[in-house]
């Protein structure tokens, strides 16, 4: 279990990252859903001990997060919504290299978790390449197997499979899956349909606040009946924006379908079955509402 307690980060440019956050993370993927710009990556760089909070506890099976760090990071696999690599290292040598900073000093045993992680995250066949000359894809399947070296218990990816192609998503996804229950694994996204498919637990974060936690099957559940949607027009879409409560508008075959929010159904307006997607929309709408009246 991870506890996060009125965890608040402030920047020296005066920006509120974090702002009272609590969470329990149990085990399991927990998803952590959120616009460019909410505070997820503060908030996973600060869980991962990369910066200290101004006020705030985090606790992981009994650590103290902040004042233990080096224990956290013992137990701890991190991948970041960036990170670089070295040019003209394989795979191997360079997953090699990250084994022995993490702790692993015992050739056999280093040569056998290293082996294994490029079979599992199936980069074994591309070993000897460069991982500067990797896709986005295997880039980012490589940024697993280093974040698993040493069998972590505690497991951050942050934004994972932004700008992947399907089918490297899919896979990211089953890779994601295979870790299993037994670990806290939290991932940071804004891609509603990772959370989705993948997640039991979730929380949506927006300008630093936890707006929303819960199961995603329960949090769609109490929007059943609430959705209405409508194909419109161009001039439509702005007379909509005005009268109703408007939580998406998309393109769909050109034409613009909007979904927007209300207990009675609205004239012209289909019922439309909600999905996660509502729930986010709908939920970062009431949080801009609020903080516009209140400005």
């Amino acid at each position: 279990m991870l506890t996060i307690s009125q965890l608040t980060k402030t920047y020296s440019n005066g920006v509120r990252a974090l702002d009272g956050i609590n969470l329990n993370i149990p085990k399991g993927m927990f998803g952590l859903l959120g616009p460019n710009g909410a505070g997820k990556s503060s908030l996973m760089r600060t869980i991962a001990t990369l910066q200290a909070p101004d006020q705030g506890s985090i606790v992981f099976d009994g650590t103290d997060v902040i004042a233990q760090p080096n224990e956290l990071r013992q137990r701890l696999g991190y991948l970041p919504q960036d990170f670089g690599v070295y040019p003209r290292i394989s795979a191997e040598r360079l997953l090699d290299h990250l084994a022995v900073l993490k702790g692993l000093t015992n050739k056999a045993e280093r040569k056998e978790a290293v082996e294994g992680l490029l079979v599992h995250t199936n980069l074994w066949q591309h070993r000897d390449k460069a991982v500067s000359g990797y896709s986005g894809g295997m880039r980012q399947r490589f940024g697993i197997a280093q974040a698993l070296l040493g069998d972590p218990d505690l497991i951050i990816v942050d934004e994972p499979t932004a700008g992947l192609d399907p089918e490297e998503r899919n896979r990211f996804h089953n890779l994601l899956v295979s870790l299993g229950e037994e670990k806290v694994i939290i991932l940071s996204t804004h891609i509603v349909d990772d959370v989705s498919e993948l997640c039991p637990n979730m929380a949506v974060l927006g300008q630093g606040k936890i707006l929303l936690e819960g199961n995603p099957i329960e949090l769609t559940y109490q929007l059943k009946g609430r959705i209405w949607c409508k194909q419109v027009s161009l001039e439509e879409l702005k007379e909509i924006e005005q009268q109703f409560s408007l939580i998406s508008s998309r393109l769909i075959a050109g034409k613009h379908v909007v979904h927007i929010m209300a207990d009675d159904a609205p004239e012209g307006f289909e019922v439309a079955p909600a999905n996660l997607e509502d729930v986010y929309f709908s939920t970062l709408y009431e949080s801009r509402k609020n903080a516009a009246q209140a400005a």
